[in-house]
């Protein structure tokens, strides 16, 4: 005989698994909707924060969930900060669907970075990118004052477009120009991959220095502003127009590229100064100040002189330079023009483009030393593309007279020869004040042998534990 089991269900149990079931499908929807209560009363200090971590179209359909959420998409915080960077399929609508938040919340911006369009967008793509941002300049001019403005990456427009006075550029520099003009508590202005004329450059910065001069703290011009010396014969008059550098009272920091609107800035103070006797001292204290170009586009410049330096010291009690040097042909001639006794330039960097350039290192070493920049150094970056058999011979005396240096970074081409030598030095006689080093070793094409490599990692290791913080790196590249 065998049994069966029945599926049937008696009613009664049919009845309590009903009931409980109801019970739990009840109690899952209140506890939802417990949740969805507690998200929905979430204080704004977190909500507003969780805005700030997202993108803004994220931030649209978080502003969907709720009320209170809809509420805090418009509270201040979340539009304090505003990236005007059109995307390719948002350049190509007549309209664009940011402006719609931009006449809405533009009120409550106070930091705008505004970026040109992408490279290898068509002259489309650019001619819809140019009426935008001129579109936005002007509603941003209507509606507020912002604290910091940043122009990033026009490069790639003002090549398509034509400069020499074409409808859309000066549809551009006039929207830039009011925007400038209606601004009058800007502390942080940058400029950085935005070439304009060199006359509109002049009046960008004229108005710029002339509205929001008490206010600025921070500016930096870099790829920005053209001054080439057909541009600059052309106009004679537009120095005339630019104001000096002390005509910005409360300028703490300014990164800029060596060119012509800054040696005028420099000079003209110069020459005020000399017909007062007792000088404001100000508060600029870094300057980082740039040069990619070579001694036949420089050899034209007037230059500064050690005169200039000495007065921007007594005016800058605090000022520190940050020199970047980038040179491709007569090293020895640009570094000359630009290092000058007087200048207290804390940070040197210097490369070189081309490999074959012949840096003539002990000839600069030499230079630094007759103009006491090794008094004021504290970080120095090199490219040493010569021979290093006699590397320790020629770094370690410099090093040794820089009495403030803590950071070395070298870079080293094709070679390991000498390295080891110098290392094995620093670990019986180390330079005081050298806290960090880094020493990259590239090589562009594939080696077998590196000469003292074996004891070059070994005397890493001993140096490490004696307290100095140094890497030897090893790059091939075919």
């Amino acid at each position: 005989m065998g049994g069966c089991l029945s599926s049937k269900i008696d009613p009664p149990f049919r009845l309590l698994i009903d009931n409980r079931l109801t019970k739990s499908i009840a109690s899952n929807k209140r506890e939802e909707c417990e949740k969805q209560e507690k998200w929905s009363k979430l204080p704004s200090l977190p909500l507003e924060k969780i805005y700030s971590f997202l993108r803004r179209e994220d931030q649209v359909n978080m502003s969907l969930v709720c009320r209170s959420w809809s509420k805090g998409y418009g509270s201040p915080s979340v539009w304090k900060t505003f990236r005007f960077d059109l995307t390719k399929s948002q350049l190509s609508l007549d309209t664009c669907p940011v402006m719609k938040f931009v006449q809405k919340y533009s009120s409550m911006f106070r930091h705008v970075e505004i970026k040109g369009p992408q490279r290898g967008a068509n002259d489309l793509l650019v001619q819809n990118w140019s009426r935008h941002v001129a579109e936005f300049l002007q509603i941003v001019t209507r509606n507020t004052q912002l604290i910091s403005v940043e122009f990033r990456d026009f490069f790639f427009c003002l090549r398509h477009i034509d400069t020499t006075y074409t409808p859309t550029y000066n549809d551009i520099c006039r929207a830039i120009t009011d925007f400038l003009a209606s601004q009058h508590l800007l502390k942080h202005v940058e400029f950085d991959g935005c070439p304009f004329g060199y006359q509109e450059s002049v009046e960008l910065f004229r108005i710029l220095i002339e509205n929001s001069s008490e206010s600025l703290t921070h500016l930096k011009l870099r790829g920005s502003f053209r001054d080439k010396n057909k541009d600059i014969e052309q106009d004679s008059n537009a120095a005339q127009k630019l104001p000096m550098l002390s005509d910005i009272p409360s300028l703490k920091t300014l990164d800029t590229d060596y060119s012509f609107i800054f040696e005028n800035m420099v000079a003209r103070q110069s020459t005020a100064i000399k017909t007062v006797r007792n000088c404001k001292t100000l508060v600029l204290s870094k300057l980082t100040l740039y040069n990619c170009r070579n001694y036949n586009e420089i050899k034209d410049f007037p230059g500064l002189t050690s005169t200039d330096w000495r007065f921007m010291k007594i005016l800058y009690p605090d000022l520190q330079i940050e020199l970047i040097l980038t040179i491709d042909l007569s090293a020895r001639r640009v570094f000359e023009f630009f290092i000058l006794p007087k200048m207290p330039i804390s940070r040197l960097e210097y490369s070189c483009v081309d490999f074959n350039a012949g840096t003539e290192i002990a000839v600069l070493f030499n230079h630094l030393l007759a103009c006491k920049t090794n008094e004021h150094l504290v970080s120095l970056k090199l490219d040493w593309d010569e021979p290093t058999q006699h590397l320790s011979s020629t770094l370690n005396p410099f090093l040794k007279a820089c009495k403030k240096l803590k950071c070395l970074e070298m870079f080293v081409f094709n070679t390991t020869s000498g390295i080891d030598v110098l290392l094995e030095s620093w670990l019986e006689n180390r330079p005081e004040s050298l806290e960090k080093v880094i020493i990259e070793i590239i090589y562009i094409h594939i080696e077998n042998d590196f000469p003292g490599w074996n004891n070059i990692t070994e005397y890493v290791s001993h140096l490490k534990l004696a307290g100095l913080n140094i890497r030897v790196n090893l790059s091939i590249y075919s």
